[in-house]
């Protein structure tokens, strides 16, 4: 393997991107006083929206990491690296958390006094639904989150320089708490910042939900990163079509898995026929909203389960890159879905707002995520595995 395909990224994707990144971040920043000044409530549920975007990627890039250290996974090695580049902005999306918390009278029903004391039902969940305890809960998701995404990235590149084995057998001990912890926290964080913008509204399913497409986007994007980096001329040789069609494999199955959880959250709702849970999906199928749901039916079910059946598309590069440009933004549309009918009751009308926030969250998340792909080696180096990921081929 040639130097320049291993160590990290140089040139123009070191130098000049980052701060054309930073360049977009301004401007969605400009864009994003006006929209604030011009409607707050609006505003806040855009910037929600484009938090959870990013948040997911990261998220299901920490996922991705640990359940391949569990496993044991020969395979994915060379591709490792990307992921937890991604996952490694977890502690960026606990700073972009902090304004949330300023948004808070306008996106959370159950935040004023006043409501929750009118309200029987809110009243009953006052314990759990309160501030300080929001609070205290998003400092603990996030201490979590960072917790586990340094501890893999941190002992990861320093096995780079070290070729210590044990580093290994270290992050496959702690992958099974890992995942607990992450499970249990990525779950009641969907509770708090989806579920609870509609209080009297329930449903055990929205945690396992939001975690699937956390995976799928997380897949996606650490497929397109891949492709990014074969456009530029690195790691042609490393990551091969062999790896992308495991990539395509894994997205087909939480494809999958997405579409039953989103199915069984729909039939259990509208067979239990429960007005506090059935106005939930009510809301959605009124005005063009219905349009968002049936793009969602199709889109994030029907296209993908189509073209990745086949296994000549999921080792076509070009089908592959058009396919996960393709689920990136229809996780995108998912966000949306989950997130603004609260704050848009009366259609999708997508502006100004949902436009900036996604270009400034984009434009600092980007930054930093090229400049850790500078800054270290492109792969796992000095890995155990990685001359089997390297030799890999499916059978």
């Amino acid at each position: 393997m040639e130097q320049q395909k291993l160590y990290p990224l140089t040139g123009s994707l070191a130098k000049l991107f980052p701060n054309l990144l930073w360049g977009v971040a301004a401007l969605g920043g400009l864009g994003c006083l006006f929209a604030f000044f011009h409607d707050r409530h609006h505003f806040y549920f855009s910037y929600l929206f484009a938090f959870l975007f990013f948040l997911t990627i990261s998220l299901g890039s920490l996922f991705f990491v640990m359940i391949q250290f569990i496993s044991a996974a020969g395979w994915s090695v060379v591709v490792r690296r990307v992921a937890e580049h991604l996952m490694n902005n977890l502690w960026l999306m606990g700073l972009l958390f902090i304004p949330l918390l300023f948004g808070m009278p306008d996106l959370f029903h159950w935040s004023h006094p006043d409501v929750m004391e009118k309200d029987a039902l809110l009243k009953t969940k006052s314990a759990y639904l309160n501030i300080p305890f929001f609070i205290i809960r998003a400092v603990a998701f996030f201490g979590i989150w960072i917790f586990l995404s340094s501890l893999f990235f941190r002992n990861s590149v320093k096995q780079d320089e070290s070729g210590d084995k044990g580093i290994t057998q270290k992050l496959q001990k702690w992958s099974a708490p890992g995942l607990i912890l992450y499970a249990l926290s990525q779950t009641y964080a969907g509770f708090d910042w989806i579920m609870s913008l509609e209080p009297h509204w329930y449903s055990t399913i929205l945690g396992v939900y939001f975690f699937s497409g956390s995976v799928v986007v997380a897949v996606a994007m650490i497929g397109l990163v891949c492709h990014f980096l074969r456009w530029a001329g690195f790691l042609k040789d490393v990551i091969t079509v062999e790896h992308y069609h495991d990539l395509g494999k894994l997205l087909y199955a939480f494809t999958i898995f997405w579409t039953y959880i989103a199915f069984s959250q729909f039939m259990l709702i509208w067979y239990g026929n429960i007005p506090e849970e059935t106005i939930w999906f009510w809301q959605r199928i009124q005005g063009n909203w219905k349009s968002v749901s049936i793009l969602l039916a199709v889109g994030h079910f029907a296209i993908p389960f189509v073209v990745f059946m086949s296994r000549n598309m999921r080792r076509n590069l070009l089908v592959h890159t058009l396919m996960v440009c393709w689920m990136i933004f229809i996780h995108l549309v998912d966000i949306y879905w989950l997130v603004m009918p609260t704050g848009s009751p009366a259609g999708a009308h997508p502006g100004l707002a949902e436009v900036c926030c996604l270009l400034v969250i984009g434009g600092v998340f980007g930054r930093f995520l090229l400049k850790g792909l500078s800054k270290f080696s492109l792969i796992p180096s000095k890995d155990p595995r990685l001359q089997e990921s390297l030799d890999f081929e499916n059978s």
